[in-house]
């Protein structure tokens, strides 16, 4: 494959050998995909991190702290149908140098950023090159190797990633504490700078011909207005009341009407260069990758958010943001550890057993978290669960992409690769806010309860309330009076923790049955061959 030829509105390998890249200079081309989309990977389990810390800086509630992830989220879903096409205009090569510089600055900006809004701001344009590079490492390893070799390189660039995403949790955490957590921008420049000297150096030229249609500018921009309005929605929604909210109903409007107007544009004979290739969903390996993408995408995206959360905030010996990270790295190594090991396992057993071995550890993973999410729960109780979310998110994700996208025909590869990361990272952006709105709708509904359990046993309450206004009484040398408020507060923010714990605890329970709708996806896969001894 010589060159790139545009089709359909993006662009496709042509026919003909591939570019000739030897052993030496494609082991140091993987590395620069590596450490391209490992900023990505490293900076998305940073900011999970240090939300806590940011909330202080900007003084804002942890709620409009999670918008950072969502408006990320968000821009990534929006660039991913983009990046294909805009890579088509200017090149591969070019448009990964490009996206690797914006993101660099991006997160400069977005850790040094004195507001919360114009933190907002860089973050989405961070998000906007982030979905070139989650697109294009992929993309790239298709059009530039042949069948065979593809999930070897496939392997090595995320045994990188999730490496990458360990040294985020640590060295994220560690400087949080020390230092300041706007210093986590540090690492990205020296990623960097490797990623553009070793992109610019062994990434292959490969001239782009330009068909002459027209970019879908209407497609783009009923994207954008379904994607705004499902935001604001998503963010204003528990605030406004819902649809009872005159501007949410017609922002509902507005965002449905956006989304079925898009399907029909992105499907009509007129549009000459779709922005995303719907009739790609008739094949059932794009429709399964599809289907579980969005699912899968909200579960992976959530369960890293919430985690962290209840351990820095509700727990009732909160944990630094050291301590945090090295819980949470404890997924990130095991799945480097297990990711070689999958190439194996999916040729020996296919890919619908794969899928359903890796969808069972999930199921199990948020199960356990459900079970056995209290105050006191000790941090190393996680790390079994933990263990779980490694073996499904180092199995599944490549047997989703392999198994399903890589198997269409090699002209519809890219467009496939973009269908169906737009479809996980829908999910994504989705899965944040939604689990948001969840805990706090539950967290409600459990305070009410707890309380009214409260008062109807009020002499045990009492009797809790004169021993614990007695120890104070005793130890503080406050007076009775102060004594009784002090006890009544102490009440208050252990029951206030309780309602919150078992809130989390349903997040948890409804990822865990959100796998197991995903797993009664998993016949719409068809069957794979598999290497029989």
């Amino acid at each position: 494959m010589a060159e790139l030829v545009q089709s359909s509105g993006s662009i496709a390998p042509a026919a003909g050998p591939f570019p000739e890249v030897s052993a030496g200079n494609l082991r140091l081309l993987l590395l620069g995909l590596g450490f391209a989309t490992g900023m990505e990977f490293y900076t998305a389990d940073s900011v999970n991190l240090v939300l806590t810390d940011l909330t202080g800086s900007f003084g804002v509630s942890g709620d409009e702290a999670s918008w950072s992830l969502t408006v990320y989220s968000s821009a990534v879903f929006l660039g991913v149908p983009v990046c294909v096409w805009l890579a088509g205009q200017i090149g591969p090569k070019n448009y990964l140098i490009g996206s690797v510089l914006m993101f660099a600055a991006a997160s400069v900006i977005s850790a040094t950023s004195l507001s919360f809004h114009t933190m907002l701001v860089a973050r989405a344009f961070q998000g906007a090159a982030g979905a070139g590079l989650v697109v294009w490492w992929r993309g790239t390893v298709y059009m530039l190797l042949p069948k065979p070799k593809r999930s070897a390189a496939l392997m090595n660039v995320s045994t990188i990633l999730y490496l990458s995403s360990a040294f985020g949790m640590l060295f994220s955490g560690f400087i949080t504490d020390h230092v300041s957590w706007r210093l986590i921008c540090v690492p990205n420049l020296a990623y960097a700078a490797a990623a553009i000297w070793l992109l610019a150096r062994y990434f292959p030229d490969m001239p782009v011909q330009r068909s002459g249609r027209p970019t879908d500018w209407p497609g783009i921009v009923l994207i954008a207005v379904t994607l705004v309005s499902l935001q604001i929605i998503l963010s204003r929604g528990q605030i406004d009341d819902w649809l009872g909210s005159p501007q949410i109903r017609l922002l509902a409007w507005l965002g449905t009407s956006a989304l079925i107007l898009f399907g029909i544009w992105q499907t009509s004979p007129r549009n000459r260069a779709p922005l995303l290739r719907l009739e790609l969903l008739l094949d059932r390996y794009v429709l399964s990758s599809a289907l579980i993408g969005v699912l899968t995408g909200m579960i992976l995206s959530g369960s890293l958010y919430m985690l962290p959360e209840f351990l820095r905030n509700v727990a009732s010996q909160p944990l630094s943001a050291t301590q945090t990270g090295q819980v949470m790295a404890v997924y990130a190594l095991t799945a480097a550890a297990v990711r070689p090991l999958i190439v194996g396992v999916v040729a020996r057993f296919g890919q619908r057993k794969t899928i359903c071995g890796a969808l069972a550890c999930l199921i199990a993973s948020m199960l356990l978290i459900n079970r056995l999410l209290t105050s006191d729960t000790p941090a190393y109780y996680f790390y079994l669960p933990l263990i779980l979310y490694a073996l499904c998110v180092a199995s599944l994700l490549p047997s989703v992409g392999s198994g399903t996208v890589a198997l269409i025909e090699q002209e519809k590869l890219l467009d496939g690769v973009s269908l169906y990361m737009t479809f996980r990272q829908f999910g994504a952006a989705i899965g944040v806010a939604v689990l948001t709105i969840l805990v706090e709708r539950r967290e409600t509904l459990h305070s009410a309860r707890l309380f009214d359990h409260l008062r109807a046993t009020s002499q045990v309450v009492q009797n809790w309330m004169t021993n614990a206004s007695d120890v104070v009484l005793a130890r503080g040398g406050y007076s009775a009076l102060k004594s009784q408020q002090i006890a009544t507060k102490v009440l208050a923010e252990v029951g206030g923790r309780e309602a919150a714990t078992l809130a989390y605890a349903d997040a948890f329970l409804f990822m865990a049955v959100i796998g197991v709708i995903t797993l009664c996806l998993v016949p719409i896969i068809p069957p794979t061959p598999v290497i029989k001894k």
